[in-house]
């Protein structure tokens, strides 16, 4: 079975993705919670990722700004990387392994602007450089238990809500956007591990990954029943671009 739908962006991949499969009863995405898995559909997830998008406009997110994202594996990840791209900017995954240090040798090199981390632990990391990092205006934490909130650090629940309410009083806040992303434009930015010296920056654009997700689609059989078990971190190209990417298109 090849591809579900026919795009040119990831950002028309995942608009359309959901469109198709908004009534579906299977799962988008399955995570673990006290050894059960909890589902979630493709409308919650649409909904949810759409919430966040108006949650960084309202942030101050633009166009082909560079946003870190510094996560485990997680449903939040995913949200994250869908409203980054529905805004048309660039998102910089970070491996949560990293030192302070060389996160902020990636910040200062990617022009990091605002940036998305999964808990205390990440933030402490980003809190030890912000000093050193001039782009940086604001940082979300995704499980904010036992952090204190700030003017620049902001709870990952309150970003989605305060996008909830302004996708309820200006539903088309961001329809401008859409119609400007174009398969040239930059996606992301992929840091190299860095073992042969400072990590290099891959930069690529919304064709690369589109072209490829074509190509494995044509090679290896994937149909609407399967399931896939993500266990390379997400920020990984291959992971990104095989388990999740071919995946869900």
């Amino acid at each position: 079975m090849g591809l579900a739908v026919e795009f040119s962006t990831i950002s028309e991949m995942f608009e359309k993705i959901f469109e198709k499969f908004s009534d579906s009863k299977r799962p988008v995405l399955s995570y673990k919670v006290d050894g059960k898995y909890r589902n979630i559909p493709y409308s919650e997830l649409r909904d949810i990722s759409t919430n966040f998008s108006f949650g960084l406009s309202n942030l101050g997110v633009q166009p082909d700004d560079h946003v870190a994202l510094i996560s485990e594996n997680r449903p939040e990840w995913v949200v994250s990387d869908i409203a980054i791209h529905k805004l048309g900017a660039v998102d910089v995954p970070v491996y949560p392994t990293l030192t302070a240090k060389q996160i902020e040798f990636i910040f200062n090199d990617a022009n990091v602007k605002y940036a998305i981390v999964s808990n205390s632990f990440q933030l402490n990391k980003v809190k030890k450089v912000m000093g050193e990092v001039k782009s940086l205006k604001k940082v979300i934490v995704i499980s904010d238990k036992g952090v204190e909130l700030e003017k620049n650090i902001l709870s990952y629940i309150q970003v989605c809500q305060n996008g909830a309410d302004l996708h309820q009083k200006q539903p088309d806040y961001n329809n401008k956007i859409k119609a400007k992303i174009n398969p040239s434009n930059l996606l992301t930015i992929i840091y190299t591990s860095g073992t042969t010296g400072n990590p290099k920056g891959v930069m690529l654009t919304h064709s690369n990954l589109v072209s490829n997700i074509k190509a494995t689609s044509q090679i290896v059989t994937i149909s609407e029943t399967d399931v896939f078990l993500s266990f390379l971190p997400l920020c990984h190209s291959f992971e990104r671009m095989a388990g999740y990417y071919t995946a869900f298109a």
